[in-house]
């Protein structure tokens, strides 16, 4: 029988939010995931499942841009449950799809509902959140005290007294409940991770909304956030998510990957880096790393997340300049070991390891490793870029800057919001695809024909033009292809003789104030850095298409382009909710305006060995 405690916890929370669907438990005979090992290398010209579907208007070769968010966390995610959140997975889905939901701010709905979505919810404490949570409301002292101390104002505890031991120590534990009884909470994890797969794909309706499984890898050695998102192509998926207090070392989870989802099975999978700029210079180890690891960070590395909620990851500027960033100034937010620092408190060697994991810097470092370590097959950092919300309210997509309610911390409370200035609403994905389904979505992931935005839903087409072959600005056929180019996240083919590029954009609200053109490139063993203005505003900013060739091309010179496209200036949020509680006097960091962002996925040049 449940004790009083229990029963005042299920009384005092909204009827039946953690517990409409029916417990799937192992017992009740659930179908788990089938175990698998190894896994042959991934053919990206490959389709990914015999049979896919066709929808309405599909022409092959012909893509359109579609708008999702990767990250995602709900009521299964302990560090979200912790501050308050009771949010299914279910229902983050509906949420993405438009329906309006009640928060602890009033109502919430997307104005414009997502296209595609994954809930990532942390692999380390599904068995946790099962056994406390619901549906086994377990009594134990331990589900006790975490369900009790679960609210916006109590939810430090929960960060200090669960989050804290699991994930952040040297050697990585689990919950003190599972270490008393393991099996029970292996038990567990197999029924959470079976849960979390039937709510999304229930979600997914091809041509509509296509919602990818997926789970968070939370590694945060002493802090650093050094994390990754696993997105699976389909509900064929590892037989247990992978987490951290497993298996510590990135390696280990690119192992796992490969042991237990085989593409022979009709399962693939990529990661996503997040937060780096929270990582202090981690987890990117290609210098060092052996031949295997390499191979498997090059097989399944493929994007990375450049801004979310807790700040842009974008670049940092070298340590000289770090008191006037100039063009790496957008949504910063600095920490070391995941606490603010004023930048005047970092040592030379701290803050350049810092940067050397923002995505600027990985992308140095990946021409860096391909051209000086010939075991490297491959540039292992050849990563695209992404946007996502990390939202731990399970609003996805919900990135409006006047109508955003604030993070987990602070939803529906003006001072708490003000005490986590530095973080933002978050970001969104686009990708090009042919269609909205779970195959056409996934291979343009895995393609890195994406690109980020920090909200607004700008068009961006980047892409380089074929071997003979001019890019144009052809009226009413901007956002096409180049006709035999090399789209956005591609490689130039070995041997061209030049790198001619077609930006083209489309505004969403704000008209548009300028694009660039970032380039790195490597020449007798020198690292060079360019950021080189192809357009600024003039009086219409709404469509705009530049073809930009590269004077300084060098064939044999390993190098990478990627277009930056910023808006004109927009109240930032801090700004409408200061307004709105007429108390920007007392907060003059938030009465302030902000330059909207897009990055492109880079175009490389990895000219053969």
């Amino acid at each position: 029988m449940r004790s009083a405690t229990v029963r005042t916890f299920v009384r005092n929370h909204r009827a039946g939010v953690l517990s409409l669907l029916a417990a799937c438990t192992v017992l009740s005979g659930c179908r788990q995931p089938e175990k698998g090992a190894g896994v042959a290398p991934l053919d990206e010209a490959a389709a990914l499942r015999p049979g896919e579907v066709n929808c309405p208007g599909f022409q092959a070769g012909h893509k359109q841009v579609f708008w999702g968010d990767l990250h995602v966390h709900t009521a299964y995610s302990l560090d979200a449950y912790g501050f308050g959140t009771i949010r299914t997975p279910a229902e983050a889905y509906r949420f993405a799809k438009g329906a309006r939901v009640s928060t602890p701010a009033g109502e919430a709905q997307l104005e414009r509902p997502l296209d595609f979505m994954a809930v990532t919810d942390h692999a380390e404490w599904l068995d946790l959140m099962y056994t406390c949570t619901d549906p086994r409301m377990s009594a134990h002292p331990y589900c006790v005290k975490l369900r009790e101390q679960s609210s916006q104002a109590t939810g430090a505890t929960i960060f200090r007294d669960f989050v804290n031991p699991t994930i952040t120590e040297a050697k990585p534990a689990r919950a003190d409940i599972c270490a008393e009884d393991p099996s029970a909470c292996d038990t567990a994890l197999l029924s959470q991770w079976e849960r979390l797969q039937q709510q999304t794909n229930a979600a997914n309706d091809p041509c509509t909304f296509t919602a990818l499984n997926g789970f968070e890898w939370s590694a945060t050695p002493n802090y650093s956030h050094t994390h990754r998102n696993i997105i699976f192509a389909s509900d064929r998926v590892t037989a247990t998510p992978i987490d951290y207090i497993r298996y510590p070392e990135i390696g280990q989870l690119y192992a796992q990957i490969e042991s237990g989802c085989r593409a022979e099975d009709g399962c693939e999978a990529i990661t996503i880096a997040h937060n780096m700029n929270m990582g202090d210079g981690a987890s990117f180890d290609v210098e060092s790393e052996d031949e295997r690891t390499l191979a498997l960070r090059t097989r399944y590395e493929r994007l990375v997340e450049i801004t979310q909620e807790k700040g842009a990851s974008e670049c940092l500027p070298a340590y000289a300049d770090r008191e006037s960033p100039k063009d790496c100034n957008f949504e910063n937010y600095i920490t070391y070991h995941s606490r603010p620092k004023a930048l005047s408190d970092f040592s030379e060697e701290d803050w350049e390891r810092m940067r050397s994991t923002y995505a600027r810097g990985l992308l140095r470092r990946g021409l860096l490793t391909f051209a000086n370590r010939p075991e490297a097959a491959s540039d292992p950092l050849q990563v695209g870029f992404v946007g996502s919300t990390d939202s731990h309210t399970g609003l996805g997509g919900f990135v409006e800057e006047d109508q955003w309610q604030g993070t987990v911390f602070g939803i529906g409370n003006f001072e708490r919001n003000m005490g986590r200035i530095g973080f933002n609403p978050g970001g969104l994905v686009a990708v090009w695809a042919e269609q909205n389904t779970r195959e056409s979505i996934f291979r343009a992931l895995k393609n890195r024909e994406t690109y980020a935005t920090s909200g607004p839903r700008i068009a961006l087409r980047f892409d380089a033009a074929g071997e003979g072959e001019a890019p144009t600005c052809a009226a009413g056929g901007a956002l096409a292809p180049v006709a035999g180019g090399t789209p956005m996240g591609g490689v130039l083919p070995d041997g061209s003789p030049s790198a001619a590029f077609r930006i083209a954009v489309t505004a969403d609200k704000a008209p548009l104030d300028r694009i660039e053109i970032i380039k790195g490139v490597l020449e007798d063993g020198t690292y060079e850095e360019t950021v080189t203005p192809v357009w600024t505003r003039n009086a219409d900013g709404r469509n705009v298409c530049v073809v930009w060739t590269d004077p300084g091309f060098d064939p044999a010179a390993p190098a990478y382009w990627y277009a930056r496209v910023t808006e004109a200036p927009t109240p930032r949020w801090s700004s409408y909710q200061c307004k709105a509680e007429g108390r920007c006097d007392e907060f003059p960091d938030a009465d302030v305006m902000i330059q909207e962002h897009a990055w492109a996925s880079p175009i490389w040049n990895l000219p053969a060995h």
